[in-house]
Formats: structure tokens, C-alpha cells, sequence
């Protein structure tokens, strides 16, 4: 018996040390396959617009904007509304390809469809009534086939790709119809080329078509900016941040940034994004405060400048986490609300907008006692500003 088991042992530990050996003249020898391409070239589809390979639908993209004007006619500030409605027009892009590391060795002949399977689908589960627009209400880069509903995308010998366009003109008075415009596509065949399975469609659907306001002071001076204490809207709508024992600290402070001649219309905005500066101002990532000055005389837009890191004029940089802030440039006043409109770019990965309403010339900060929130104006003194500050005087 024991003769038995120590035969079986020896003929597994042969069979074993055999494998062993297989498998190390493969590792150890000359592969016949090294240093050739081996890619698989399968053809897929996707949109111009997206920044994902998985990534399958889009919807609610950014179309196009109307730009109407209110044009300044007088010292008092009344408007004239001036309507943009010149037709615009918008291009939705996709890109049929071959995957793989090589170019294409043949014309690929490729048959581009209508989806309408997925677009049926998509309305039920999402309760939407998406539609494909008529072949009338755009234009397209490729030959159609009215027949088959097919567009024909030739990928050229020695590239890997090729545009799918559709340009549709934008007219004010259909606005609302285009939110409903849906280009469902797939792959429908191919000559000799393999389709992908996972990422042979892609839908683009709810084209935003929207309008925007832009002020033309006509030659009218731009009134300039009441230093003083501003209500914030987004301080408002962020008590969990910004309420301290009770009092919610919803304020932000606009003071000049010098009296140098050369500073004129520089200004200093104190809080940023959605904190206050009575709360978080000294905050150690960063002060909570902006610079803001006028960028256009004639439509009134101001820039609002976070101060980088190693700015020597200024003892720390903006706020900063997990993202740096980016300048906005189509920030806006309007004299007759008193209102500004703020446009903070990239704060912890999102953007902020805020709008402050004039409340006095009181500039006196209420002290929140937070270890990241100043006592007053002398303790951002003494914590190295150099700018001009309310202890200064007028």
C-alpha cells in the first residue's frame, strides 16, 4: 500500500514538473507573435461631443444661444430690449472609426442608420417623446439613401476615421422644438469589417436652444460700484455653512482695492462661491475674496479674478481645494436693482453663480468667532493684507 502511494506521488510530480517545463520554453523562447500588431479592428461609432468610449446617449447639449441686447437710452437707465433673431446654426458631429493601432488598408464603405429601436425604448423608460427631425430641417456631409434611411461613411485607406456631420439651421420661433430633436444612429453594415458589439450606436438627443442678455450702454458712463455691504443669494440658500450659534452670515463686502489713481475701478470682493467671509475669510486653503474690475465699456461686463498663490501683493491665494478657480469675464451690474451678477468658474469641480443686492455702506464685520473667520478688519491686517481697508478712511 505504501509502495502504491508513493508511485501515485511520483508520477503527479512528473506530470507536474512536465507543465512546468511546457510553459517555461514558452516564457523562455523566442515568441513567434513578438513585436507584430495584434490588434482587433472592429468598427464603432460615437459622438463629436463625447469624452467617454463607453458613454452611449447624450442628452440636453448645449445647441446655440440667442444674444438679445437691452441698449441703454438714457442717464436714468431706461432700456430698449433689441431681439437677436438672425438665424444660427449648430453642427452635431459624430465619428465612425475602426479600432486597433493600424490605419485602414481598404476604403471602408460604412452604412450609418436610424436607430429608431433605442429611441422607442428611451422615450418609454424616461417618459419623453423624442423624435428624429425630417431629413428638411437639416443637412448632412454624406450620401443619404432615401430608400433605406442609410448615410454612407467612407473611411479612406490609410486613416482610421471618419465625420458624420448634420448641420441644422436654429430658428428663434422653434426654440421648443429642437429640445425634442434626437439623432439616434447605428452601424447597419460594412464591407468586410467587423462591427463592434458594445459601441456600434450612439444617440444625441434635446438640443438646448436658449437666450442670453447682453447690456450696450451707448456711450452712457457705467456707473461704478457702491462699496459696501452686498446680500448674497447663494449665502442665503447655504445656512448649513454659513449659520454660526443661530445667525446666518448671508453678507459679502465690496471695498476698493486701493486709492492709487492707477486702481481706479478695481474693487475687492470678500467671500467667494457659496461661503461667507465672516465665516471661513482667513480660511487655511485660502482668503475668501476675489479682485473685480470692469473688462468692456460699451455692454458693461466685469471680470472676477481669483488672486493666485504667490501673488506678493496679497498674504494667500484665493481659496483653493481639490480644484483652482478660474476668472469669469460676463459678470454684470444692473444700477437700477443694484444688483451684481457673479460668475464663479471651478470651485471644488463646479461652477458658482451668485447674485449680490446692495444693502448699505456698512462695511463693519460681525465677528463669527470661527478659527477660520476674522474679527474684524485689523485682524486681516495683521494677518499681512497691505491692500486698502475700511481702518484706512475714506
Amino acid at each position: 500500500m505504501k509502495k502504491q502511494i508513493m508511485k501515485t506521488i511520483t508520477n503527479r510530480c512528473l506530470f507536474l514538473f512536465s507543465i512546468l517545463t511546457a510553459l517555461c520554453s514558452l516564457s523562455c523562447g523566442k515568441l513567434d507573435y513578438e513585436n507584430k500588431e495584434f490588434y482587433k479592428k472592429e468598427l464603432y461609432i460615437i459622438s463629436g461631443e463625447s469624452t467617454s468610449a463607453t458613454e452611449r446617449i447624450i442628452t440636453s447639449l448645449q445647441a446655440y444661444t440667442f444674444n438679445d441686447t437691452l441698449k441703454i437710452l438714457n442717464d436714468a437707465y431706461d432700456v430698449e430690449l433689441i431681439e437677436d433673431l438672425k438665424d444660427g446654426m449648430v453642427d452635431i458631429k459624430f465619428k465612425v472609426g475602426i479600432g486597433g493601432s493600424l490605419a485602414a488598408d481598404k476604403d471602408i464603405v460604412v452604412k450609418v442608420a436610424f436607430d429608431d429601436e433605442t429611441l422607442t425604448d428611451f422615450n418609454v423608460e424616461n417618459n419623453t417623446d423624442y423624435f428624429i427631425p425630417e431629413p428638411k430641417l437639416y443637412t448632412v456631409n454624406v450620401p443619404r439613401d432615401e430608400a433605406s434611411r442609410t448615410f454612407t461613411v467612407t473611411i479612406k485607406k490609410g486613416t482610421s476615421s471618419s465625420a458624420l456631420i448634420f448641420s441644422i439651421p436654429i430658428q428663434r420661433s422653434k426654440i421648443a422644438e429642437y429640445a425634442k430633436f434626437a439623432f439616434p444612429l447605428k452601424i447597419a453594415g460594412a464591407n468586410e469589417t467587423t462591427i463592434s458589439r458594445l459601441y456600434n450606436n450612439f444617440m444625441v438627443s434635446n438640443l438646448i436652444v436658449d437666450t442670453d442678455r447682453i447690456v450696450n450702454w451707448s456711450g452712457f458712463p457705467i456707473p461704478e460700484l457702491p462699496e459696501g455691504r452686498y446680500h448674497s443669494a447663494r449665502l442665503q440658500g447655504n445656512t448649513g455653512e454659513n449659520s454660526v450659534n443661530g445667525v446666518l452670515y448671508n453678507y459679502k463686502y465690496i471695498t476698493r482695492l486701493s486709492n492709487d489713481p492707477k486702481d481706479k475701478g478695481q474693487f475687492m470682493i470678500w467671500g467667494t462661491g457659496v461661503w461667507s467671509f465672516e465665516v471661513f475669510g482667513m480660511h487655511g486653503l485660502g482668503w475668501m475674496y476675489n479682485k473685480l474690475y470692469l473688462n468692456n465699456q460699451v455692454y458693461g461686463t466685469y471680470t472676477l479674478e481669483p488672486i493666485p498663490a504667490g501673488d506678493p501683493k496679497f498674504p494667500m491665494a484665493t481659496f483653493r481645494y481639490a480644484s483652482i478657480q478660474n476668472s469669469s469675464f460676463d459678470n454684470t451690474y444692473d444700477p437700477k436693482t443694484k444688483t451684481l451678477t457673479l460668475h464663479y468658474k471651478n470651485i471644488i469641480n463646479a461652477d458658482y453663480t451668485d447674485v449680490l443686492t446692495y444693502v448699505d455702506d456698512n462695511l463693519n464685520i460681525r465677528n463669527a468667532n470661527t478659527q477660520s473667520g476674522p474679527h474684524n478688519w485689523e485682524h486681516v491686517r495683521q494677518n499681512g493684507y497691505t491692500n486698502w481697508l475700511p481702518i484706512d478712511g475714506k
